[in-house]
């Protein structure tokens, strides 16, 4: 055996172990990336830290985890902050230059961030600094396969997208370069198809450009997914539907498919088959933000009550979001459950930067305190909502309508006259502002403000009742008690009329408007013996009144009235 022949066969093993070994790095790196297309972010962060450990020297690496992070801001900007996550990317992307000095791609990174916050100017030197270190006439000694400098000029463009910058000059500069080096690489497709969607709006080149992502990929669910949503915002809602069920026929993991799944079937009104999906979503993200994303969905579908079960299940986990107190205030609320809805709202507001608060939540608040009959207390934290969104006129009403509960009168007055002069009036506003005037005793006012809304909602039985008596509160009684002016008597008529369609529905508005008329009539009697047509019609009401309830202490009270007209009349 020749002595060269054991170390030849070291070298050969060695170098079949360093090709299996990047084969499986190269297949680890890919299903990192995948699972944050998917959304899956917390696996991928596991994947790519783990991917660091074992080659910290890849700055390739470094890029994608930063980039993970900042698009799990973007899977759920209502949860998560913005800052939190541009700083924790920031430093990645830092590392990554630190530890890959030679690699282009974190300065992409930077130069996103900077895009992010509208500084392009900023971009602009880091993607200077990646352009840098990329092959050129400047930087012949610069060796780089064409794949990858096209890697790093689509990713400059997609930063683009990232930060809704409409630089087409940029971004299609860098797109054709990159498939000039690298043509059959579907990702520079995609991406040139989020320009065209995205940033430009055109819908017909979008789709080109995602076909042909998809013909250079057949398997590729993201294409797929983009092509749908496309159809979707030109509100081409089958369409969108077939490409979505395709996606999930294709990929029955890849997560974003059954969110966009479940958020068309719930537009369309399918709200179980919405929340089928919904959940499968959530199994494969499996993660909180997920799960708080589900959660708007089914406060969005009403199903509060499995809100509220999945927000107990994020609070097992994590009870640092102060947005779950004010989701489940808001869900408690819903379901009636008003002394769990305090609880929570109160611990939100507590919790919460005054910048955080929105009028609704004081909304809540003060509709919470409502419901407990807490009126005093309600007040205030629902017009503090209005101060917050003058637009919402409906707290004011709402503000009013407690103080009356409270018998503050006043008060409830100048609230509803309040929105009144603001020309937001509603017709239950003249309604109640005329009950208001009503227990203050302002008659005439009483009057005005209920022939307002008479007018307006001319079908709304109680709005009549109360302006006849209010009417009725106007009359003038001579030195005997009797009834001289009869001003309620054409309401309390036309209130019988309108009830004829449901006397047992309304045997109280037509008990009291027989009474009313009974008695006027009997005064316009009894001040002149000679009106015996005004007796006729004193009893005529009478027995109507006793025909509608015989057991009322009224109808007792009457019966000699009505012997007494009868004996008149013979």
């Amino acid at each position: 055996m020749s002595r060269f022949t054991k170390p030849v066969g070291v070298v050969v093993a060695l170098l079949l172990f360093f090709t299996f070994s990047a084969k499986i790095y190269s297949q680890d790196l890919k299903a990192a990336i995948r699972l944050t297309k998917s959304e899956q972010f917390a696996p991928a962060a596991s994947m790519y830290k783990k991917l660091i450990a074992q080659n910290p020297a890849d700055g390739d690496l470094y890029y994608y985890y930063g980039l993970s992070t900042l698009k799990k801001y973007y899977s759920d900007t209502l949860n998560v902050v913005f800052e939190e996550k541009a700083d924790s990317a920031k430093a990645i992307f830092g590392l990554g230059i630190k530890q890959d000095p030679s690699n282009p791609l974190n300065y992409v990174g930077l130069g996103a961030l900077r895009l992010i916050v509208k500084d392009v100017a900023g971009a602009k030197v880091e993607f200077d600094k990646a352009q840098a270190l990329l092959p050129s006439k400047a930087n012949k000694l610069i060796k780089m396969s064409p794949d990858r400098q096209a890697k790093t000029l689509l990713h400059m463009a997609e930063a683009y997208v990232i930060g809704s910058i409409r630089d087409t000059a940029a971004t299609f500069d860098y797109l054709r370069r990159a498939e000039k080096l690298d043509p059959k690489n579907p990702l520079i497709y995609i991406v040139k198809g989020d320009v065209y969607f995205y940033l430009l709006n055109d819908g017909s080149k979008a789709i080109s450009s995602y076909n042909m992502a998809q013909n250079l990929d057949p398997l590729s669910p993201e294409a797929k997914l983009k092509t749908g949503q496309l159809w979707l915002r030109a509100r081409q809602y089958t369409t969108a539907l077939n490409y979505y069920q395709e996606v999930v026929k294709m990929d029955s993991t890849f997560a974003p498919a059954y969110r966009e799944l479940g958020s068309l079937l719930a537009r369309a009104g399918r709200q179980e088959e919405a929340k089928k999906y919904f959940a499968k979503f959530l199994e494969l993200s499996r993660n909180t933000a997920a799960r708080k994303q589900y959660v708007n969905t089914l406060i969005e579908l009403k199903d509060y009550q499995e809100a509220i079960n999945q927000l107990n299940e994020i609070l097992k986990v994590d009870d640092s979001d102060n947005d779950v107190n004010r989701a489940l205030a808001y869900s408690y609320f819903e379901t009636q459950q008003y002394d769990k809805g305090l609880v929570y709202i109160k611990k939100f507001i507590a919790n919460a930067k005054p910048e955080k608060i929105r009028s609704l939540d004081y909304a809540y608040y003060g509709r919470t305190l409502a419901k407990l009959k807490m009126d005093s207390l309600a007040t205030e934290q629902l017009m503090k909502a209005y101060e917050l969104d003058t637009a919402k006129h409906e707290l004011i009403s709402e503000a009013a309508l407690c103080y009356t509960k409270l018998k503050k009168y006043d008060k409830a007055k100048d609230h509803y006259e309040r929105k009144i002069l603001l020309k937001k009036g509603t017709p239950m506003d003249y309604y109640n502002l005329g009950k208001v005037y009503y227990s203050l005793q302002d008659f005439v006012k009483a009057d005005t403000n209920l022939a307002i809304f008479n007018a307006l909602q001319p079908d709304y039985i109680p709005g009549f009742a109360w302006r006849a008596r209010t009417k009725s509160n106007l009359d003038l009684k001579d030195p005997k008690g009797f009834n001289t002016t009869g001003y309620a008597v054409p309401v309390y008529e036309g209130l019988i009329e309108k009830t004829q369609s449901d006397t047992v529905k309304y045997m109280k508005e037509r008990f009291e408007s027989f009474d009313y008329l009974a008695f006027y009539h009997y005064s316009q009697f009894s001040r002149d013996q000679k009106l015996k047509d005004e007796a006729e019609k004193a009893l005529n009401f009478y027995l109507r009144m006793s025909a509608v309830n015989p057991n009322d202490e009224k109808v007792v009270v009457v019966k000699p009235v009505i012997e007494l007209l009868k004996q008149k009349i013979k």
